[in-house]
């Protein structure tokens, strides 16, 4: 039996992985991928549409790149990039008038879109004898710490689940002890332990993790407002 011809040759494109600003090359979605990503999505749940973000992204990508060390804002940017090259590089959003909240549909130029990543100090003096070492949680760490429940104790809890997953090492004078060798509990006690002004040093850092974001500018078509606004994360550039 003859083998069926291939229909394309998929072109290849590079992007910079934000968090690296190692170079990969990719190609476009092709139907298989837009059928994950349509099931994902037609399954409501939030879990599954991210996993599936990934599995596109892995799939893209010439190398083998591990999906599984990728932050937030990697996988957002990187997706949003694939999906500008595979379905158009512009898309439609709905954004309310901050005056009369009139809907006002505008086209967002998604080669425009950018993430800042700063240069931050990632060991955070605790005590003259603790410091601890963070970095920018996974996508993967952010999927499995809960999607918002939409209730005040599961959102508490999700908030800690991704603080906790931006600690890394416990340095003192005597040791360096890795988290990721300890259980949940030890970690969540440790932090228990602080004081506010310890905590809060670490919520900063978590508070800074880098997100896509672009400012738009628009005049309302109902009542004549200008409006500034900044639209931030992967969903509301989607919408």
């Amino acid at each position: 039996m003859m083998a069926l011809p291939k229909l394309n040759s998929a072109p290849k494109y590079e992007l910079n992985i934000p968090s690296t600003g190692s170079p990969v090359r990719y190609r476009p979605f092709l139907v298989k991928e837009e059928k994950n990503l349509m099931i994902a999505s037609e399954s409501g749940d939030p879990k599954n549409i991210f996993r599936a973000l990934i599995d596109t992204i892995g799939a893209c990508v010439e190398s083998d790149l591990d999906t599984r060390k990728l932050t937030s804002f990697d996988v957002e940017y990187m997706f949003l990039q694939m999906r500008a090259k595979s379905v158009g590089e512009s898309t439609k959003v709905g954004l309310k008038c901050t005056d009369c909240g009139t809907a006002n549909e505008q086209i967002i130029n998604l080669d425009e879109i950018s993430v800042a990543v700063p240069e931050v100090e990632t060991l955070i003096q605790l005590t003259d004898a603790i410091s601890l070492e963070v970095s920018y949680p996974t996508f993967n760490s952010i999927i499995e710490s809960g999607i918002n429940e939409g209730n005040q104790e599961a959102n508490t809890e999700q908030a800690f689940s991704l603080i906790r997953s931006c600690l890394r090492t416990i340095i003192t004078e005597e040791e360096r002890i890795n988290l990721s060798e300890v259980t949940k509990e030890e970690v969540q006690d440790f932090l228990d332990s602080m004081s506010s002004a310890q905590f809060e040093k670490i919520k900063a850092f978590v508070d800074g993790i880098p997100k896509l974001e672009h400012d738009v500018d628009f005049t309302c078509k109902n009542c004549g407002h200008e409006n500034k606004l900044t639209i931030e994360g992967i969903a509301n550039f989607l919408s």
